[in-house]
C-alpha cells in the first residue's frame, strides 16, 4: 500500500518529467512495460477504452504533439492521493486545442504503482462548457 509520502515522491518526480518532455526523467519513474490508457481513442475498435500509449517512447510523442498544437495550457485544482498501489490524481486544464478552439476539463488520472516506478496510467476527461 502506498502512504502519502510516496505518493509525493513518485509524483514529484513524474510531473517534472512529464511537464519538461525529459525521456530520460520518464525512464527512471515508468516501469518498461509502462502504458497510458487515453481518454479517447483513435479507432473504432479503441472506443470505449482509449488509446493504449506503451512505453516511454510513446508517451515523448504524444507530449510533443500537444506542446505542437495546443496553446495557453493551465492546470488548477491538484489533488494526489494514495489508493492501496494506486494514485488518484485529479485536476482541471484548459487552453485552446489545434484549431484554436478553447477546451475546459476536469480530469482524474489513475496511477497505478508497482516498486515505487509507474506502470499505469488511466486518464479520464470530463468537458465542462465555457460560460
Amino acid at each position: 500500500m502506498l502512504d502519502q509520502t510516496t505518493v509525493n515522491t513518485i509524483m514529484t518526480q513524474f510531473r517534472r518529467a512529464y511537464g519538461s518532455a525529459d525521456a530520460a526523467g520518464l525512464r527512471a519513474i515508468l516501469t518498461e512495460d509502462f502504458e497510458w490508457h487515453m481518454h479517447y481513442g483513435a479507432a473504432a475498435d479503441q472506443t470505449p477504452t482509449g488509446r493504449v500509449l506503451s512505453g516511454v517512447d510513446a508517451m515523448m510523442e504524444e507530449l510533443q504533439w500537444r506542446r505542437k498544437y495546443w496553446s495557453n495550457i493551465e492546470y488548477d485544482n491538484l489533488v494526489e492521493r494514495p489508493a492501496n498501489d494506486l494514485v488518484l490524481q485529479t485536476f482541471t486544464t484548459k487552453g485552446l486545442d489545434q484549431s484554436g478552439a478553447p477546451f475546459h476539463v476536469n480530469v482524474v488520472d489513475l496511477y497505478a504503482v508497482r516498486d515505487e516506478k509507474i506502470y499505469r496510467k488511466d486518464t479520464y476527461w470530463k468537458q465542462m462548457s465555457f460560460r
